[in-house]
């Protein structure tokens, strides 16, 4: 499913902390289950089984291309906002 996900990102003292991408809601009952898909991107997963967010926690990871390869087994296509994909061009 492709995804035109909610971006956040975080700095501290000027320099980029984490980024998280809001993709849904997350439905069921119980908590979200957080999987890791490499060293600095997380899935966050309802109790469902559904994707509900990412978190990434390097800036070079940051990246359309690099992202859509983590998270393609799990069903998750992302869209970014243009002025992140300028800056990350694979």
């Amino acid at each position: 499913m492709e995804y035109d996900a909610e971006l956040t990102i975080t700095y501290r003292h000027g320099k980029f902390f984490a980024a998280y991408l809001d993709l849904a809601e997350p439905k069921g009952e119980g908590r979200v289950k957080t999987k890791q898909l490499s060293d600095s991107v997380l899935l966050d997963i309802d109790p469902e089984g559904n994707p509900v967010g990412v978190e990434v926690l390097s800036r070079n990871d940051l990246n359309e291309v690099k992202l859509n390869r983590l998270l393609a087994p799990h069903g998750v296509k992302l869209t970014l906002p243009s002025e992140i994909n300028t800056h990350n061009a694979a």
